[in-house]
């Protein structure tokens, strides 16, 4: 069976890398506006509290994931859907991160103060852990 929209394997290590980015970019700087509506003295502690978990999230969690993602598209024929950049069953967890983001976002359940850091480590997480997929690219293009 053909795929649908079927591009070269290696542009979904950038697709890939891209989402990822983006969307860590997303929530930092969501966090970021959030930071300044607080009326903290120290807002760098804020920063702190959410950059170094995200680093520890991003080496000790998402790097496998990343590396799992990598090596099924490395796996995968020379060319791939161009949503094959995730895996299927991926998309439902997808929607329900995106649905629970959504859902703690705006139900004013948890105080904006621990929102904040936690949307750091999340973003920060995503952003870092995306430089593996563009070494990946990188890699498959030289």
């Amino acid at each position: 069976m053909k795929p649908i929209l079927a591009i070269p394997r290696h542009y979904l290590l950038l697709i890939s890398g891209l989402m990822w980015s983006g969307v860590g970019l997303m929530l930092i700087l969501l966090a970021t506006r959030w930071l300044g509506d607080l009326d903290i003295r120290y807002p760098g502690l804020i920063i702190v509290a959410g950059v170094i978990p995200g680093l520890l999230v991003s080496i000790y969690g998402f790097a496998r994931i990343v590396g799992k993602n990598i090596q099924r598209i490395e796996d995968m024929g020379s060319r791939a859907s161009i949503f094959a950049f995730q895996a299927w069953q991926s998309y439902l967890l997808i929607v329900i991160m995106m649905s629970m983001g959504a859902y703690v976002r705006h139900s004013g359940l948890i105080p904006m103060l621990l929102k904040t850091p936690g949307y750091f480590t999340i973003g920060t997480a995503l952003s870092f852990s995306s430089i593996d997929y563009y070494k990946a690219f990188f890699r498959s293009i030289s």
